[in-house]
Protein backbone atom coordinates (compact mmCIF):
# COMPACT_ATOMS: atom_id res chain seq x y z
CA UNK A 1 0.00 0.00 0.00
CA UNK A 2 1.34 3.47 -0.87
CA UNK A 3 1.81 6.19 1.73
CA UNK A 4 -0.98 8.22 0.09
CA UNK A 5 -3.45 5.45 0.79
CA UNK A 6 -2.44 5.14 4.43
CA UNK A 7 -5.08 6.27 6.80
CA UNK A 8 -4.24 9.15 9.13
CA UNK A 9 -3.20 8.31 12.63
CA UNK A 10 -6.24 7.86 14.82
CA UNK A 11 -6.10 8.33 18.56
CA UNK A 12 -8.77 10.07 20.73
CA UNK A 13 -7.68 12.64 23.27
CA UNK A 14 -9.96 13.67 26.14
CA UNK A 15 -10.22 17.39 26.89
CA UNK A 16 -9.85 18.93 30.35
CA UNK A 17 -9.03 22.28 31.94
CA UNK A 18 -5.41 23.49 31.76
CA UNK A 19 -3.67 24.58 34.98
CA UNK A 20 -0.19 24.37 36.51
CA UNK A 21 0.78 20.90 37.81
CA UNK A 22 2.06 19.83 41.18
CA UNK A 23 3.82 16.50 41.20
CA UNK A 24 3.37 15.35 37.55
CA UNK A 25 6.16 13.02 36.49
CA UNK A 26 7.96 14.21 33.34
CA UNK A 27 8.22 11.62 30.60
CA UNK A 28 11.34 11.06 28.46
CA UNK A 29 12.25 13.81 26.05
CA UNK A 30 10.59 13.57 22.64
CA UNK A 31 12.59 12.12 19.78
CA UNK A 32 14.03 14.62 17.34
CA UNK A 33 13.36 14.40 13.63
CA UNK A 34 16.19 12.80 11.70
CA UNK A 35 18.39 15.07 9.59
CA UNK A 36 17.94 15.04 5.81
CA UNK A 37 19.61 12.09 4.13
CA UNK A 38 23.15 12.53 2.97
CA UNK A 39 23.97 11.84 -0.64
CA UNK A 40 25.43 8.43 0.16
CA UNK A 41 22.90 7.19 2.73
CA UNK A 42 21.07 4.03 1.80
CA UNK A 43 17.34 4.77 1.42
CA UNK A 44 16.34 1.54 3.16
CA UNK A 45 18.63 2.28 6.09
CA UNK A 46 17.16 5.76 6.44
CA UNK A 47 13.63 4.37 6.28
CA UNK A 48 14.43 1.86 9.02
CA UNK A 49 16.10 4.48 11.23
CA UNK A 50 13.14 6.82 10.88
CA UNK A 51 10.80 3.96 11.70
CA UNK A 52 12.74 3.36 14.90
CA UNK A 53 12.55 7.04 15.86
CA UNK A 54 8.82 7.11 15.20
CA UNK A 55 8.39 3.99 17.33
CA UNK A 56 10.14 5.78 20.20
CA UNK A 57 7.80 8.74 19.77
CA UNK A 58 4.84 6.36 19.77
CA UNK A 59 6.02 4.80 23.04
CA UNK A 60 6.37 8.26 24.56
CA UNK A 61 2.82 9.07 23.50
CA UNK A 62 1.47 5.84 24.98
CA UNK A 63 3.23 6.63 28.25
CA UNK A 64 1.79 10.14 28.28
CA UNK A 65 -1.69 8.80 27.62
CA UNK A 66 -1.37 6.40 30.55
CA UNK A 67 -0.33 9.31 32.75
CA UNK A 68 -3.33 11.28 31.54
CA UNK A 69 -5.72 8.42 32.25
CA UNK A 70 -4.29 8.04 35.76
CA UNK A 71 -4.56 11.77 36.47
CA UNK A 72 -8.12 11.91 35.17
CA UNK A 73 -9.00 8.96 37.39
CA UNK A 74 -7.47 10.77 40.38
CA UNK A 75 -9.51 13.83 39.53
CA UNK A 76 -12.74 11.84 39.31
CA UNK A 77 -12.05 10.25 42.70
CA UNK A 78 -11.30 13.66 44.22
CA UNK A 79 -14.50 15.13 42.78
CA UNK A 80 -16.42 12.21 44.29
CA UNK A 81 -14.86 12.91 47.69
CA UNK A 82 -15.90 16.56 47.41
CA UNK A 83 -19.49 15.57 46.65
CA UNK A 84 -19.49 13.10 49.55
CA UNK A 85 -18.10 15.67 51.99
CA UNK A 86 -20.62 18.30 50.87
CA UNK A 87 -23.40 15.77 51.37
CA UNK A 88 -22.18 15.12 54.92
CA UNK A 89 -22.14 18.87 55.58
CA UNK A 90 -25.72 19.17 54.34
CA UNK A 91 -26.82 16.21 56.48
CA UNK A 92 -25.19 17.62 59.60
CA UNK A 93 -26.73 21.04 59.01
CA UNK A 94 -30.17 19.47 58.53
CA UNK A 95 -29.79 17.70 61.90
CA UNK A 96 -28.85 21.01 63.54
CA UNK A 97 -31.89 22.70 62.02
CA UNK A 98 -34.11 19.88 63.23
CA UNK A 99 -32.80 20.01 66.81
CA UNK A 100 -32.68 23.78 67.18
CA UNK A 101 -36.45 24.26 67.87
CA UNK A 102 -36.33 21.51 70.51
CA UNK A 103 -33.31 23.13 72.11
CA UNK A 104 -35.09 26.47 72.20
CA UNK A 105 -38.11 24.89 73.89
CA UNK A 106 -35.90 23.26 76.50
CA UNK A 107 -34.13 26.55 77.15
CA UNK A 108 -37.41 28.45 77.54
CA UNK A 109 -38.82 25.81 79.88
CA UNK A 110 -35.70 25.93 82.00
CA UNK A 111 -35.92 29.70 82.29
CA UNK A 112 -39.58 29.61 83.30
CA UNK A 113 -39.67 26.79 85.82
CA UNK A 114 -36.43 24.93 85.94
CA UNK A 115 -35.15 26.77 89.01
CA UNK A 116 -38.06 25.70 91.31
CA UNK A 117 -37.09 23.45 94.21
CA UNK A 118 -39.06 20.41 95.22
CA UNK A 119 -40.18 22.23 98.38
CA UNK A 120 -41.61 25.07 96.32
CA UNK A 121 -43.36 22.58 94.12
CA UNK A 122 -44.80 20.85 97.23
CA UNK A 123 -46.04 24.16 98.70
CA UNK A 124 -47.61 25.10 95.42
CA UNK A 125 -49.25 21.69 94.99
CA UNK A 126 -52.79 21.06 96.10
CA UNK A 127 -52.28 17.34 96.62
CA UNK A 128 -49.65 14.66 96.99
CA UNK A 129 -50.49 13.30 93.55
CA UNK A 130 -50.06 16.69 91.94
CA UNK A 131 -46.67 16.96 93.65
CA UNK A 132 -45.60 13.61 92.25
CA UNK A 133 -46.86 14.51 88.80
CA UNK A 134 -45.06 17.84 88.71
CA UNK A 135 -41.85 16.31 90.05
CA UNK A 136 -41.95 13.69 87.31
CA UNK A 137 -42.40 16.41 84.69
CA UNK A 138 -39.38 18.31 86.02
CA UNK A 139 -37.29 15.13 85.96
CA UNK A 140 -38.40 14.40 82.41
CA UNK A 141 -37.60 17.96 81.42
CA UNK A 142 -34.10 17.59 82.85
CA UNK A 143 -33.58 14.36 80.89
CA UNK A 144 -34.91 15.93 77.71
CA UNK A 145 -32.65 18.91 78.19
CA UNK A 146 -29.60 16.68 78.55
CA UNK A 147 -30.49 14.50 75.52
CA UNK A 148 -31.43 17.36 73.23
CA UNK A 149 -28.41 19.47 74.01
CA UNK A 150 -26.11 16.48 73.74
CA UNK A 151 -27.49 15.61 70.30
CA UNK A 152 -27.27 19.24 69.21
CA UNK A 153 -23.65 19.47 70.33
CA UNK A 154 -22.87 16.26 68.43
CA UNK A 155 -24.52 17.59 65.28
CA UNK A 156 -22.55 20.83 65.48
CA UNK A 157 -19.28 18.91 65.92
CA UNK A 158 -20.14 16.63 63.00
CA UNK A 159 -20.91 19.62 60.81
CA UNK A 160 -17.55 21.19 61.66
CA UNK A 161 -15.67 18.01 60.79
CA UNK A 162 -17.63 17.63 57.55
CA UNK A 163 -16.85 21.20 56.51
CA UNK A 164 -13.12 20.67 57.17
CA UNK A 165 -13.21 17.45 55.14
CA UNK A 166 -14.98 19.28 52.31
CA UNK A 167 -12.29 21.97 52.25
CA UNK A 168 -9.51 19.37 52.12
CA UNK A 169 -11.32 17.39 49.43
CA UNK A 170 -11.73 20.53 47.34
CA UNK A 171 -7.99 21.24 47.58
CA UNK A 172 -7.19 17.68 46.49
CA UNK A 173 -9.62 17.98 43.61
CA UNK A 174 -7.94 21.18 42.44
CA UNK A 175 -4.50 19.54 42.52
CA UNK A 176 -5.88 16.57 40.58
CA UNK A 177 -7.40 18.91 38.01
CA UNK A 178 -4.04 20.67 37.63
CA UNK A 179 -2.26 17.34 37.14
CA UNK A 180 -4.81 16.23 34.55
CA UNK A 181 -4.42 19.51 32.65
CA UNK A 182 -0.65 19.18 32.48
CA UNK A 183 -0.98 15.51 31.48
CA UNK A 184 -3.24 16.57 28.63
CA UNK A 185 -0.65 19.09 27.45
CA UNK A 186 1.97 16.33 27.56
CA UNK A 187 -0.20 14.07 25.42
CA UNK A 188 -0.83 16.82 22.89
CA UNK A 189 2.89 17.53 22.62
CA UNK A 190 3.74 13.83 22.22
CA UNK A 191 1.10 13.37 19.54
CA UNK A 192 2.42 16.35 17.58
CA UNK A 193 5.91 14.86 17.74
CA UNK A 194 4.66 11.47 16.60
CA UNK A 195 2.77 13.02 13.71
CA UNK A 196 6.00 14.68 12.57
CA UNK A 197 7.91 11.41 12.86
CA UNK A 198 5.25 9.54 10.90
CA UNK A 199 5.52 12.14 8.17
CA UNK A 200 9.26 11.52 7.95
CA UNK A 201 8.74 7.75 7.73
CA UNK A 202 6.24 8.16 4.92
CA UNK A 203 8.62 10.39 2.99
CA UNK A 204 11.42 7.87 3.37
CA UNK A 205 9.09 5.03 2.35
CA UNK A 206 8.10 6.91 -0.78
CA UNK A 207 11.78 7.34 -1.69
CA UNK A 208 12.43 3.58 -1.67
CA UNK A 209 12.74 1.79 -5.01
CA UNK A 210 9.43 0.30 -6.09
CA UNK A 211 10.90 -3.19 -5.85
CA UNK A 212 11.72 -2.64 -2.17
CA UNK A 213 8.27 -1.22 -1.41
CA UNK A 214 6.67 -4.18 -3.15
CA UNK A 215 8.72 -6.64 -1.10
CA UNK A 216 7.88 -4.85 2.16
CA UNK A 217 4.19 -5.12 1.30
CA UNK A 218 4.21 -8.91 0.96
CA UNK A 219 4.38 -11.73 3.52
CA UNK A 220 7.78 -13.40 3.23
CA UNK A 221 7.37 -16.32 5.66
CA UNK A 222 4.35 -18.60 5.70
CA UNK A 223 6.03 -21.34 7.73
CA UNK A 224 4.46 -23.20 10.64
CA UNK A 225 5.82 -22.73 14.15
CA UNK A 226 4.83 -24.42 17.40
CA UNK A 227 5.35 -23.49 21.01
CA UNK A 228 4.88 -25.36 24.28
CA UNK A 229 1.26 -26.35 24.97
CA UNK A 230 -0.76 -23.70 26.74
CA UNK A 231 -1.38 -19.96 26.56
CA UNK A 232 2.03 -19.13 25.05
CA UNK A 233 1.40 -21.36 22.02
CA UNK A 234 -2.19 -20.11 21.79
CA UNK A 235 -0.92 -16.52 21.65
CA UNK A 236 1.75 -17.51 19.15
CA UNK A 237 -0.73 -19.13 16.77
CA UNK A 238 -3.05 -16.14 16.99
CA UNK A 239 -0.19 -13.78 16.19
CA UNK A 240 0.93 -15.94 13.26
CA UNK A 241 -2.62 -15.95 11.94
CA UNK A 242 -2.34 -12.18 11.52
CA UNK A 243 0.51 -12.34 9.03
CA UNK A 244 -0.30 -9.92 6.24
CA UNK A 245 -2.12 -7.45 8.52
CA UNK A 246 -1.12 -3.85 7.98
CA UNK A 247 0.86 -1.76 10.42
CA UNK A 248 -1.09 1.16 11.86
CA UNK A 249 0.23 3.53 14.50
CA UNK A 250 -1.60 2.96 17.78
CA UNK A 251 -3.68 0.04 16.45
CA UNK A 252 -4.50 -2.95 18.65
CA UNK A 253 -6.29 -5.21 16.18
CA UNK A 254 -8.01 -7.16 15.02
CA UNK A 255 -7.05 -6.19 11.45
CA UNK A 256 -4.31 -3.59 12.02
CA UNK A 257 -1.57 -3.45 14.64
CA UNK A 258 1.43 -1.67 15.97
CA UNK A 259 4.12 -3.80 17.63
CA UNK A 260 2.79 -3.89 21.19
CA UNK A 261 -0.76 -3.88 19.88
CA UNK A 262 -0.04 -7.23 18.22
CA UNK A 263 1.52 -8.86 21.28
CA UNK A 264 -1.11 -7.59 23.72
CA UNK A 265 -3.95 -8.60 21.39
CA UNK A 266 -2.51 -12.07 20.77
CA UNK A 267 -2.07 -12.81 24.48
CA UNK A 268 -5.52 -11.42 25.22
CA UNK A 269 -7.00 -14.01 22.84
CA UNK A 270 -5.13 -16.64 24.87
CA UNK A 271 -6.69 -15.35 28.10
CA UNK A 272 -3.66 -13.40 29.34
CA UNK A 273 -3.79 -9.65 29.96
CA UNK A 274 -0.73 -7.57 29.04
CA UNK A 275 -0.05 -3.84 29.44
CA UNK A 276 -0.60 -1.81 26.29
CA UNK A 277 2.87 -0.40 25.58
CA UNK A 278 6.07 -2.37 24.98
CA UNK A 279 7.91 -0.59 27.82
CA UNK A 280 5.20 -1.72 30.23
CA UNK A 281 5.11 -5.21 28.72
CA UNK A 282 8.78 -5.50 29.67
CA UNK A 283 7.59 -5.63 33.30
CA UNK A 284 5.25 -8.59 32.66
CA UNK A 285 6.13 -12.24 33.25
CA UNK A 286 9.74 -13.05 34.07
CA UNK A 287 13.09 -12.34 32.46
CA UNK A 288 14.57 -15.11 30.34
CA UNK A 289 18.15 -15.35 28.93
CA UNK A 290 18.38 -14.86 25.20
CA UNK A 291 20.00 -18.28 24.82
CA UNK A 292 16.99 -19.97 26.49
CA UNK A 293 14.16 -18.59 24.39
CA UNK A 294 11.06 -20.64 23.68
CA UNK A 295 8.21 -19.78 21.27
CA UNK A 296 5.82 -17.27 22.80
CA UNK A 297 8.52 -15.31 24.64
CA UNK A 298 8.49 -11.57 24.01
CA UNK A 299 11.60 -9.85 22.63
CA UNK A 300 12.37 -6.21 23.37
CA UNK A 301 14.46 -3.67 21.50
CA UNK A 302 15.93 -0.40 22.77
CA UNK A 303 18.35 2.23 21.45
CA UNK A 304 21.44 0.22 22.31
CA UNK A 305 21.78 1.66 25.80
CA UNK A 306 20.27 -1.32 27.64
CA UNK A 307 17.82 1.08 29.29
CA UNK A 308 14.28 -0.28 29.67
CA UNK A 309 13.02 3.30 29.45
CA UNK A 310 14.32 3.44 25.86
CA UNK A 311 12.44 0.34 24.64
CA UNK A 312 10.65 1.08 21.38
CA UNK A 313 9.75 -2.31 19.89
CA UNK A 314 8.50 -5.76 20.89
CA UNK A 315 8.10 -9.00 18.94
CA UNK A 316 7.12 -12.59 19.75
CA UNK A 317 9.66 -15.39 19.40
CA UNK A 318 8.56 -18.23 17.11
CA UNK A 319 11.71 -20.38 17.25
CA UNK A 320 14.68 -20.86 14.94
CA UNK A 321 16.05 -17.37 15.59
CA UNK A 322 12.85 -15.74 14.27
CA UNK A 323 9.98 -13.65 15.60
CA UNK A 324 6.56 -12.51 14.45
CA UNK A 325 6.10 -8.77 14.76
CA UNK A 326 4.57 -5.59 13.36
CA UNK A 327 7.64 -3.45 12.51
CA UNK A 328 6.57 -0.04 11.16
CA UNK A 329 4.54 1.71 8.49
CA UNK A 330 4.96 0.17 5.07
CA UNK A 331 5.48 -3.35 6.42
CA UNK A 332 3.09 -6.14 7.29
CA UNK A 333 2.84 -8.44 10.27
CA UNK A 334 5.25 -11.23 9.35
CA UNK A 335 7.98 -13.58 10.60
CA UNK A 336 11.47 -12.05 10.59
CA UNK A 337 14.94 -12.70 12.06
CA UNK A 338 15.21 -11.62 15.70
CA UNK A 339 18.23 -9.46 14.94
CA UNK A 340 15.74 -6.68 14.25
CA UNK A 341 17.53 -3.34 14.29
CA UNK A 342 20.45 -4.89 16.16
CA UNK A 343 19.35 -3.65 19.58
CA UNK A 344 17.72 -6.72 21.11
CA UNK A 345 18.10 -6.00 24.82
CA UNK A 346 16.03 -8.61 26.64
CA UNK A 347 13.19 -11.12 26.68
CA UNK A 348 10.27 -11.93 28.96
CA UNK A 349 8.37 -15.19 29.41
CA UNK A 350 4.74 -14.25 29.98
CA UNK A 351 3.45 -17.68 31.07
CA UNK A 352 5.11 -20.93 32.11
Amino acid sequence: MTPQRRRAFRRPIAATAALVVLGFATLPAAAQAAPPPSGGQDPMQRYQELGTQAAKADEDLLGAQEQLAARQSDRAKSDARVAEANSEVAGAQAEIDRLRPQANQVANAALEGGQLSNVAVLLDSRSRQEFLDRTSILSLLAEQKNETLTRLQGAVATAGQARAAAVNAQKSAQLAADDAATALEEVQGRKADLDNQIGEVRKALAQLPSSDRSKLGKVQDNGSYLGPPGAANDALQVALSKRGSEYQWGATGPSEFDCSGLTSWAYKQAGVSLPRASRQQFTAGKAVPLDQLVPGDLLFYDDGSGDAGAIHHVGMYVGGGKMVDAPTEGQLVDVRPIRGDGHLMGARRIVG
